[in-house]
């Protein structure tokens, strides 16, 4: 029997098996099967669950056998969610006071603190979902919420720590204990692994915590710090001026990964490799000297750098890193809709930032993380010694996009998600009337307008153009861009053309940090945080 011949029952079930641009492109083979793509609720969920970046998750896709009007109600519901986000409509909106956070957001779920005894200290954490309750509907073009509206606790949990990272899928919450010892000239670290479901230690934690001490070269009173979380792996960057280093645990078995590797920024990049800025040539650098910091990839499994990152630019001064802090979506999370859904991690960028001159306005850049993956994956062919430089002209010019100074503010550090970056920039950004050389010369223009920058090819590849809403504009960058700086008396030209949509909202927000999650959008304020959410109750399905 042909396969045309099949029942269309029997051709879905074996179109469900396969990812969301294949079946896409399935359908420019016949016209049944045109017709049958385009008629079936089943595999336009996993159409157009590609296209905003998600996967459907679960073997074979058997979680979608379910009543036809579910699916419908399932996909009408990736719509509303993708217009919502486009429009900066979300459902509806809470008012924290600022003393009590949020410190922390995760797939779906907010965890703010009561104030402690100190000014570090965390008192009590409240974990609470950030789900739409009823039919509420918020239109944040005048973004004022006057109350707090929680829908459903979680968990309150008595911390006594200084900082936290967590993850709803695996149950976990990093919490972190800082304790200075004047005498000994150094800082004491502790990291507690506890269950969200109980506020006790993990189950799966062989140890219920890990001590760690920061190195004194001189004691690093006033260090600052960054806690990373991905799957196994959780990460502790201790940095003051320009010395710095890493540690990463297993949480489960406590064991020590990487002990204080030198960096004054890091990202897990993959389940085996760190991203790290560092000068690869001085494990203990000059006070307030940024001159040789360097981007490189460091191998876990053969614990060292493998690759030397060549940039346009020979040196990074003053950098930055811009990635969220822990692993992104999980199958138990309220985020996904319905619970069906998790992000594709191919999709996903990380942030960077450094200053061409110490007195200039900084420039930010935004990475593919799976183009490099891939880059590395082949500089590594028929090499025998480390670390290997990888040559930005092989991948860089199309794995990147570089904003020039005064074109953006600079993002959070909780600005970057998924695909997706969230900061401020000038009414007319990226409009017919902007270019480069108008960023060079409006220093003076406001940044006050939020943008949330989309790196997600899919809708681009399948036609999106330019259109206006009433709350924002979108416009999408396809243009390969070069400018110019001048490093050491030589001009250096830097090409870029990682393709974007930039949403930008025509109202001014006034805040001190705006941070993004995949279905919310956190305003901080001098006196409260605001949560504008774009997630809709499932229990309501």
């Amino acid at each position: 029997m042909a396969f045309s011949e099949l029942p269309n029952e029997i051709i879905e079930q074996i179109l469900l098996n396969l990812d969301p641009l294949t079946l896409a492109r399935c359908r420019m083979i016949s016209r049944q099967l045109h017709e049958l793509i385009d008629g079936s609720v089943l595999l336009q969920i996993i159409i157009e669950a590609g296209v905003d970046g998600l996967l459907v998750v679960g073997p074979h896709n058997r979680h979608l056998r379910y009543p036809s009007s579910s699916a419908q109600h399932l996909l009408d519901e990736i719509f509303r969610i993708r217009e919502a986000t486009m429009m900066f409509s979300p459902r509806f909106a809470w008012k924290i006071p600022y003393k009590e956070g949020p410190l922390e957001i995760s797939d779906g779920i907010t965890c703010f603190a009561s104030p402690g005894g100190t000014d570090e200290q965390l008192k009590t954490l409240h974990f609470h979902e950030m789900l739409a309750p009823a039919d509420q509907n918020y239109n944040i073009y005048q973004p004022n919420p006057t109350e707090k509206r929680y829908t459903h606790l979680i968990r309150d949990i008595d911390a006594g720590a200084t900082d936290l990272v967590f993850s709803t899928g695996s149950d976990l919450v990093v919490l972190l204990e800082r304790t200075i010892v004047p005498n000994a000239g150094r800082i004491d670290y502790r990291l507690h692994f506890r269950a969200i479901s109980t506020g006790g230690p993990h189950p799966e934690a062989i140890l219920p915590s890990v001590e760690h001490t920061s190195p004194s070269y001189p004691p690093f009173t006033s260090e600052t710090w960054l806690l990373q979380l991905r799957g196994d792996m959780v990460s502790l960057l201790l940095v003051k001026n320009v010395r710095g280093g890493v540690t990463v645990w297993n949480w489960k078995s406590g064991e020590v990964i990487v002990l204080r590797q030198t960096a004054v920024a890091s990202m897990i990049l993959s389940q085996n490799q760190l991203l790290l800025v560092a000068d690869p040539t001085d494990d203990y650098p000059t006070l307030n000297d940024y001159g040789n910091m360097q981007m490189v990839v460091y191998s876990i499994s053969n614990g060292c750098v493998t690759h030397r990152i060549k940039l346009p630019v020979s040196t990074l001064p003053y950098p930055f890193l811009f990635t969220y802090p822990q692993q992104t979506l999980t199958q138990t999370s309220p985020a996904q809709i319905a619970g069906k859904f998790a992000p594709d991690p191919s999709l996903d960028i990380f942030a960077f930032q450094f200053w061409p001159t110490a007195a200039g306005a900084p420039c930010v850049v935004v990475f593919s993380t799976q183009r490099l993956l891939e880059a590395c994956e082949v500089a590594l062919v028929d090499q025998e010694q480390y670390p290997v430089d990888l040559d930005w002209n092989l991948w860089g010019p199309k794995g990147s996009r570089w904003f020039p100074p005064n074109c953006l503010l600079t993002p959070s550090e909780r600005g970057v998600h998924g695909a997706r970056m969230i900061t401020s920039t000038r009414s007319n950004a990226f409009d017919a009337s902007d270019n480069i050389e108008n960023w060079r010369s409006n220093r003076t223009d406001t940044f006050d307008y939020p943008v949330i920058l989309d790196f997600n090819p899919r809708p681009i590849l399948r036609g999106a153009t330019d259109y206006d809403f009433p709350l924002c504009r979108n416009t999408v960058v396809r243009d390969m861009w070069s400018w110019t700086i001048l490093e050491d008396e030589k001009t250096v030209v830097i090409e870029s053309g990682l393709p974007f949509r930039a949403f930008v909202n025509n109202k001014e927000w006034f805040h001190s940090g705006l941070h993004l999650h995949s279905t919310a959008i956190f305003l901080s304020k001098e006196t409260s945080n605001d949560i504008y959410s774009f997630l809709q109750n499932p229990k309501r399905w």
